[in-house]
């Protein structure tokens, strides 16, 4: 669905060629002219400056009749606001999304309230556009898990995976990821396979490894070595015949095959030489270009959902890191808004906010987790020792009988003296954080979007995107 209509993804009826433009969306020479980053000098402030503007339209208040400008109303976008992001795909993407959503934390720390509504309309809408110029893509990709998942083991290619071009460049990524998320399955399968039954803290290295849908009572995934493995052999077997059947896999766009090739090199200095020696010249590519259409891939492929796209996403970030190294596209203005940490005191970067801790509620995992007895290595038991403890407190927190019940203890005393203390969160956790300073919360009502549906569009002046 396209979140901008409301309706169904319809490709394009005017041929092959305009539904792969659908599917790797770029603006006009002159467009993108007015509106690239210069890379080496812009900033991030400039750049939030410029989004902001971009997305900024004359609107109406619907009760009132006055005229103002603003962020369209959810779920609209104008033409200019496509087109910007679209210029610089590679350059806002998910670094973006994260600095507006930062900013806006960082301003409601200081209770700016005003300045924090601004932020968060603006983060909202960047991540409309972006699910909104993504939606030909997604359904390229839905159409080929129709095509292939129906298949799967089936080594004739050609008999299932031919097709225009667009369609054969989405076969191609539904084969990549499948190969990337059962690899990482089985290396999840091995490992888990690999750790001692003996020591108590291999228990924990069990909870935070592989899918933990493996929990459930009917397990609705495939998890176990024997299986996995089976899996991931095929799955490599079906990538690889497409990949050697001329007629399915030459003509592919460039970043494409760049990655089928990129893959099987080892080391960064490697793989950028022979990006500058081997593929550009052999594709007849110049390397800017081909390093800005592995960002905009990876965008496209950001927006796909996480399992199972996920392990390739990850995997087409590091070749676009790989391939910037040492070139001006390598420079990153965002890490001071986005990183967690840096060479200097955090607390100076533009995109800090002071965190704080909350009174949790007595049933919350956090509470748990503060009222857990720490194990020890070397001091726990067996892991059936460890995980009857984990259980036992776990009973305890919810109410339950201690010993096996299969329901909450309705007679249990309850002791309302307790929840009336103050409620201390260890030090350790609270790492000298302040308690319950309560700016989260200052958004109110309006987190939830204000009076957004009084205001509309002044379609006079800027034409609005409605299909």
């Amino acid at each position: 669905m396209d979140k901008v209509t409301g309706k169904a993804v319809i490709l394009s009826s005017l041929g092959p060629e305009f539904r792969l433009a659908q599917m790797f969306p770029g603006v006009p020479d002159e467009v993108r002219e007015r509106h690239r980053f210069d890379w080496t000098t812009v900033t991030v402030p400039e750049m939030v400056d410029r989004l902001r503007e971009a997305c900024t339209v004359p609107l109406r208040n619907g009760a009132t009749g006055e005229e103002f400008l603003g962020i369209p109303p959810h779920p609209q976008v104008s033409n200019p606001s496509v087109d910007f992001v679209l210029a610089n795909r590679d350059l806002l993407g998910h670094r973006m999304q994260k600095t507006l959503g930062r900013l806006k934390l960082r301003a409601q720390s200081q209770f700016k309230k005003d300045e924090a509504l601004e932020l968060r309309a603006l983060w909202k809408h960047f991540m409309l556009l972006e699910d909104h110029i993504s939606a030909p893509f997604r359904q390229c990709m839905l159409d080929a898990e129709g095509r292939i998942g129906p298949n799967f083991g089936n080594l004739d290619m050609k008999s299932y995976c031919a097709g225009d071009l667009y369609e054969r460049t989405a076969n191609y990524l539904i084969l990549k990821s499948m190969v990337a998320h059962w690899e990482k399955k089985y290396n999840d399968a091995i490992q888990l396979d690999t750790l001692p039954d003996n020591d108590g803290m291999n228990f924990y290295a069990e909870l935070y490894t592989g899918d933990p849908k493996r929990y459930l009572p009917d397990p609705p995934i495939i998890f176990r070595l024997n299986e996995v493995s089976r899996i991931v052999v095929m799955a490599q077997k079906m990538c690889a015949a497409f990949v050697n059947e001329t007629e399915l896999f030459d003509d592919l766009p460039p970043e494409v095959k760049f990655v089928e090739k990129a893959l099987s090199i080892q080391g960064g200095t490697a793989l950028r030489q022979f990006m500058l020696e081997d593929f550009c010249p052999n594709e007849n590519v110049d390397p800017a270009s081909l390093r800005e259409a592995l960002g905009r891939l990876y965008q496209q492929m950001f927006n796909m959902q996480t399992d199972p796209y996920g392990d390739l996403t990850m995997t087409l970030w590091n070749l676009c890191e790989s391939t910037r190294r040492g070139t001006d596209d390598g420079r990153e203005p965002y890490e001071e808004y986005i990183a967690n940490f840096s060479g200097r005191n955090y607390e100076n970067n533009p995109g800090y906010f002071q965190t704080y801790t909350f009174d949790h509620d007595k049933n919350s995992l956090v509470r748990f987790l503060d009222s857990a007895k720490v194990i020890e290595k070397g001091t726990a038991g067996s892991a059936e020792d460890v995980a009857k403890q984990v259980k036992g407190e776990a009973f305890q927190l919810l109410g339950f009988d201690i010993g096996g019940g299969g329901s909450p203890n309705p007679n249990a005393p309850r002791d309302d003296t307790k929840e009336q203390k103050a409620y201390v969160v260890p030090e350790d956790r609270a790492v000298g954080r302040p308690h319950m300073l309560g700016w989260l919360d200052i958004l109110g009502e309006d987190e939830e979007g204000g009076n957004l549906k009084e205001e509309s569009f002044e379609s006079d002046k800027w034409e609005e995107v409605k299909a």
